[in-house]
């Protein structure tokens, strides 16, 4: 994995949780999937990938934040989702020295 971009998962973190907030139908993986790759139902391309890094990285802040490490984010309550996406982009973005 290359160096984290802090801001990048923050503004992704952040666009996810607009996401679930605008439609209810999405769950965690289906808004990250929609905001890095443009479709809720996109496959993972590959570590390396272009946005795999940032995918990853934010999935599991989401699944860290909510206490499901190793389950995946798919399964994880709306609200609690968005709640986690929110509070983990504020942090990574005081990591990367922004507001």
């Amino acid at each position: 994995m290359s160096a984290v971009d802090f801001t990048g998962v923050a503004r992704v973190l952040d666009a996810a949780a607009d996401a679930m907030e605008r439609n209810g139908r999405l769950n965690a993986d289906q808004a990250l999937r929609l905001v890095v790759w443009g479709a809720a139902s996109a496959a993972y391309p590959g570590d390396g990938e272009p946005g795999a890094d940032v995918y990853d990285e934010a999935h599991t802040a989401i699944e860290s934040k909510t206490g499901w490490q190793g389950h995946g984010i798919g399964h994880i309550h709306r609200a609690e989702a968005v709640t986690a996406a929110r509070a983990e982009a504020a942090r990574y973005r005081a990591m990367g020295g922004g507001r």
